[in-house]
Formats: structure tokens, C-alpha cells, sequence
């Protein structure tokens, strides 16, 4: 924080994930909150996020992060039907992520996130139902719902490959994925981007600060980071990764004090491209004007296709601002790539 990109900028929030950080100590999560805060300004209320699976921690850990200073859990339960755990190759068990939602309760945490996994592979909407009302059961404050990524390399990718599971139809995806937006909203969660649904006040204030592109500095191994640009000064934006090898990674930080290892500079084409699709994710869409203060082109000039997305129902106009329909919503990656 001390060196130029993020010289005299203050932290809104810390997001601890990448991995299970809650295998750390509390008294090592504490340190490193403490280093945070002498190196550079943290602002008051700063929303502090600590990523775990169900099966890592427990009541007296999660006092113990509690304690520490975290104030925002996030808890990747995925799914509570055990045949779909174990389908995605997790190491939890469904009581773990019942025990896991009581204890976070119990330890004090106002502000309680969970993911949800839907669209795996035999899955059924009774299932997903089921999934969604047990969750609710426990009243998080947050809930992500994300469809399931095949990742390369990973069992299930290769599994897929090999014909021995079959991806769900894009009318099953579909379906849950209405199903979703349809229970949630009225149990007080509301969508307030594609895939995530929040009680009023409980938005994750970390993600919004990608989807809005704002700056963020990444630590430790493989960690991503990014800095706006200016684009008076003919500066678009730049991002950078760390070395991906944790050991590469701290011989550089002793060595260096840096340890970055693949960067971007972003041309003006990208970066337009990033604000619309980013914006176009949150319910609230992309505000035109900011666009046009941003870049000094009308977004219609930019994209002269909008106006054939909104004729085919795709994309609506709110006074300034434009956003997806319930009709986008469901051809949403398709609608991204077009402003590329």
C-alpha cells in the first residue's frame, strides 16, 4: 500500500479465500489483519469476508475469527443432497455444512453468506428445491447460486469427457435457474446481480467493487490485481498476477518486496467492453452517463447494436441506465461477448 499503484488509498474490504483460509489459525488471521492495518488505512465498518468449507472449522474457530476481526463468513456448502456432494468431490458431509451454518450463528456473525451449487449433474428440480428451502431454514444473510463451471483438469471435467456423467439440458439449467429467482426474492433475498441474493444492506461489498472496477490488491501465491485507468491520460487499466508457486512467490517478497508475474495493459476496446459486461451482471445495469464521462462516446455510439438487443427483448432502458431483462438474463454470457 505504501508503493504506487495504491499509495494513500484506504481499504474498504478484505476478502479472504483462494483456497480453505480457514485452516489458518485465528491468531494468524489476526496478525495478518493487524499488518493490513499498519501498512495502509482501513475504513471504519470495512467489510472483512473469511472463505470455509463446512468441514474445516468449528465453534471455537469461528469464535476465534470472530475474535480476530472477521466479520463477514462465507460458506461454501453447494449443496445439502448427498449424492450431489459427492458427485462434485467435495469433503464435506451434509451435517458438517448444518453444524457448520448453527456454529457461525453461534459465534456471533451477523453476516452469513452460502453457496449454492445448482445444474449438476443428475440433479433434479425437486432437489434443487430442497436445497433452497433448507438453506433458507437457517436465514442467511447471502446466498450465492451459481451454475456449475466445468473447470479443466478437475475429476468432474474429466468424468464428463469420459461419458460417465452427462451434463444437465440448457432447458433443466434454465429452469433451476428461474426456479431460483423466483424462491429467493420473496424469503427477503434479493437479486442484486446474476447469481447473487442478498437481504437489503448485506450486498457483497467486495464483489461490487470488481463488478464496478474499482482498484484491488491481491497477496499470496497465483493472487490477481488491478488498477484503473485514466482515460484523459490515454490509460485504460492494468492487471497483474502474482508467481503462482507459493515458495517462488515469498522468495520474492523477501528478496524484492514484489512477486508479480504476468501483467496487462488494457486498450481502450477492453476496457469499454469491461465496464458494460461487469455493469450489465448487477440488477442496477450500466449507468450510460458515467459511461459517456468515462470514455467521452455515447455507449450508444460505442455499441450501435443495443438498440437490436433491446427490439429483441434482451436489454431495457431505465432512464439513464441500461440493464437485462428477465429474457437477457437467461442468454447473459451471449450479450457480454457482443460488446467485444
Amino acid at each position: 500500500m505504501q508503493q504506487s499503484p495504491f499509495a494513500g488509498s484506504s481499504v474498504g474490504t478484505i476478502f479472504m479465500g483462494g483456497g480453505t483460509p480457514s485452516l489458518f489459525a485465528p491468531q494468524t488471521i489476526s496478525m495478518l489483519l493487524d499488518g493490513i492495518r499498519e501498512t495502509g488505512s482501513v475504513v471504519e465498518n470495512a467489510e472483512i469476508t473469511l472463505e470455509t468449507n463446512p468441514g474445516s472449522i468449528d465453534l471455537d474457530r469461528l469464535r476465534g475469527f470472530r475474535q480476530a476481526g472477521i466479520n463477514r463468513l462465507s460458506l461454501g456448502v453447494q449443496t445439502f443432497t448427498p449424492h450431489l456432494l459427492r458427485a462434485l468431490g467435495r469433503q464435506h458431509s451434509v451435517d458438517d455444512s448444518r453444524t457448520a451454518l448453527r456454529d457461525a450463528r453461534s459465534a456471533s456473525f451477523t453476516n452469513l453468506s452460502l453457496d449454492l451449487i445448482h445444474a449438476i449433474p443428475g440433479q433434479t428440480a425437486a432437489e434443487l428445491q430442497a436445497d433452497l428451502d433448507e438453506a433458507l431454514s437457517f436465514g442467511p444473510d447471502h446466498i450465492s447460486a451459481y451454475s456449475l463451471t466445468y473447470e479443466p483438469g478437475t475429476p468432474l471435467t474429466r468424468d464428463l469427457e469420459r461419458g460417465r456423467v452427462q451434463r444437465l439440458g440448457n432447458e433443466e439449467e434454465a429452469e433451476m435457474f428461474e426456479t431460483i429467482r423466483k424462491v429467493l426474492p420473496p424469503a427477503g433475498l434479493m437479486a442484486y446481480e446474476i447469481s447473487n441474493f442478498a437481504r437489503p444492506g448485506f450486498e457483497a461489498r467486495h464483489n461490487q467493487a470488481y463488478w464496478r472496477g474499482n482498484p484491488y490488491i491481491g497477496l499470496g501465491a497465483g493472487a490477481h490485481s488491478y488498477r484503473p485507468g485514466k482515460a484523459a491520460e490515454n490509460s485504460f487499466g492494468r492487471r497483474w498476477m502474482n508467481l503462482r508457486e507459493p515458495a517462488e512467490y515469498m522468495e520474492s517478497v523477501e528478496g524484492t518486496g514484489l512477486a508479480e508475474d504476468e501483467s496487462e495493459e488494457l486498450t481502450r476496446q477492453q476496457a469499454m467492453g469491461e465496464v458494460c459486461w461487469l455493469a450489465l451482471r448487477e440488477g442496477r445495469g450500466l449507468d450510460t452517463r458515467n459511461f459517456q464521462s468515462r470514455y467521452g462516446e455515447p455507449t450508444l455510439e460505442a455499441y450501435p447494436h443495443i438498440p437490436e438487443l433491446c427490439e429483441q427483448g434482451m436489454l431495457e432502458w431505465s432512464d439513464d441506465w441500461l440493464r437485462l431483462t428477465p429474457q437477457g438474463l437467461l442468454a447473459a454470457d451471449d450479450i457480454f461477448a457482443s460488446f467485444f
